[in-house]
């Protein structure tokens, strides 16, 4: 059992109290829902019976029936609403403190904002949340009324008709457990692969598209394309394939279900002809089974819901824990006695999987700091690659690089693309880490954020991101700035930094972050190379590549 699997269900048995009163409220009403119709299909067929002659309907006690089907109306209606209250408010106190849980696991992980950006991950993240979230309500709470109707349906035919067991044992038997089986075996995994295949296809899709101009000039668009259509085919298929078995499951269960109910309504009639059952329970217990049967259809999706957040709590986990891998195996870091912070790249080989030629080869290359670097160069050159490989958000084929930190931590990096939280302003500053409102206004003093800051109707604590408070591209870069002085790291890696920025606050700002970070490694790709200082270092792209 997984690390997450344990604290979900240590938070479920921790919000005990509303999780068994929810599941014991569904019970009841499903119960009462039940009762309700075999009751009143008893009623009805009882006095209907009883009206056919004159002395009958005069003895037929028409008040009590009628009251009890009242009592199981208002039980049901009682129950559904107890039920919604108790079982909503069990799955928000457990899924709001499991959110809060999984990312705070996952931020107390080396930051690294780009490998969240990917399609593949953030999707499935956001799937996996949702599925981890309806556990509770889609599959435990239906799940123990699913068992607890087959046993109370079976209790009560062993008691009108016990002849009718020898049919629904094996048919409940069938519907709760192998058809569940079978569906788990035969949908979720063809399901969960067609997941997959639908990020991998998103990824070939916008890989085409970003490097259209790149795989034009290397002949590569027709196999591009003829990929993506080949995986969209392949896709495609897997969908039809997994409908078509859902729907084949669903049909197997109905068609027994069916069968369940017909055959008891037969053995009820043979019964009431040979006087041991009266004729309405006849109609109670096909009104029974029909109810029953209506409850019974779901155990598939019950299963089916189980093991998706199963798996999801698998996958959060190795997500959680292969991000720290990710982050962490590309790179040594050495923190005895460092006195200068250094990079050194030693005979790095790089290449994009399905490219025909390594980015790099055999790179050898130190960063030796106090100073400032500046990686020039056009786009396609592999300037992002690099800032990756140092980041450690990429993992070389063949080298490895080393990290000599004074501060004894890895790089802080500010990615290309900045990611703005919907939250508030602070938290969209500290991240998972905690500074003072004054370091706060220092760090957005620097990159000129201040002023913007104080003019915002909360000021830090005015909400930022979708639907809330939306910076410009240029105040967002600045914000990812002022997260990178907050971190105020021995080694700053900073990629495209000034992309959006007005040419004369770039200069301001570039200036100011020169004397505030004179005494630290730091490494810029730019295309800017205006925004150089006369004592720092351009290496254009071209001499790393041919080094």
């Amino acid at each position: 059992m997984t690390r997450l699997q344990k604290h979900y269900l240590y938070l479920l048995w921790r919000n005990k109290g509303f999780s068994l009163l929810g599941i014991m409220m569904a019970v009841i009403s499903t119960y009462a829902g039940i009762a309700l119709v075999a009751t009143a299909g008893w009623f009805i067929s009882a006095a209907a019976l009883a009206g056919l002659t004159a002395v009958t309907a005069m003895a037929f006690n028409y008040l009590t029936p009628g009251a009890i089907v009242r009592g199981f109306s208002m039980a049901r209606t009682a129950g559904r609403y107890a039920e919604r209250l108790t079982s909503h408010e069990a799955t928000f106190r457990l899924i709001s403190r499991l959110r809060s849980d999984i990312f705070r696991f996952l931020s107390s992980r080396f930051w690294v904002e780009q490998p969240f950006d990917r399609h593949q991950t953030g999707s499935r993240l956001l799937q996996d949340v949702q599925h981890v979230e309806s556990i509770y309500l889609s599959a435990i709470s239906p799940g123990v009324v699913v068992v607890s109707v087959s046993a109370g349906y079976l209790g009560v035919l062993g008691y009108f008709l016990p002849e009718a067991l020898m049919i629904a044992l094996p048919v409940v038997g069938s519907v709760v457990v192998i058809m569940p089986l079978l569906y788990s075996r035969l949908v979720i995994q063809p399901q969960d692969e067609l997941h997959t295949l639908r990020s991998t296809q998103w990824q070939t899709a916008s890989s085409l598209i970003s490097n259209f101009r790149t795989l034009v000039l290397h002949d590569r668009m027709v196999k591009a394309t003829d990929d993506l259509t080949t995986q969209a085919s392949r896709a495609d298929g897997l969908e039809v394939k997994a409908v078509n078995r859902q729907q084949w499951i669903a049909f197997l269960t109905e068609v027994q279900l069916v069968i369940l109910i017909v055959a008891v309504f037969y053995l009820a009639l043979n019964a009431a002809s040979l006087q041991t059952l009266e004729p309405a329970n006849a109609f109670m217990l096909l009104l029974l089974s029909l109810g029953s049967a209506e409850i019974l259809v779901t155990a598939c999706p019950v299963v089916a819901s189980l093991q998706l957040g199963i798996r999801a709590l698998n996958r959060l986990n190795h997500v959680a824990e292969s991000e720290a891998e990710e982050t962490s195996e590309p790179r040594e870091l050495i923190t005895s006695k460092a006195t200068q912070s250094t990079l050194q790249l030693s005979d790095i080989c790089y290449q994009y999987p399905e490219q025909p030629d390594p980015i790099f080869s055999h790179l050898n290359k130190q960063f030796k700091g106090p100073g400032w670097y500046w990686i020039t160069g056009p786009s396609g050159s592999g300037k992002s690659t690099l800032m990756a490989l140092l980041a450690g958000q990429l993992s070389a084929q063949v080298g490895h690089i080393q990290v000599v930190s004074a501060d004894k931590q890895f790089p802080a990096v500010m990615p290309q693309s900045i990611g703005v939280l919907r939250a508030q302003l602070r938290d969209n500053l500290c991240l998972h880490d905690d500074y003072s409102d004054e370091q706060l206004w220092q760090a957005l003093s620097i990159v000129e954020l201040d002023q913007w800051a104080r003019n915002l109707p909360q000021g830090l604590d005015t909400w930022l991101g979708d639907g809330e408070w939306q910076p410009s591209g240029g105040e967002t870069k600045r914000l990812g700035l002022a997260r990178i002085l907050l971190q105020d790291r021995g080694i700053i890696l900073l990629d495209e930094p000034s992309a959006g920025m007005d040419a004369a606050l770039a200069q301001r700002l570039f200036a100011r972050l020169a004397e505030h970070w004179q005494q630290k490694l730091v490494i810029v790709n730019t295309h800017q190379t205006f925004l150089m200082q006369s004592d720092q270092t351009e290496i254009p792209m071209s001499a790393l590549i041919t080094t």
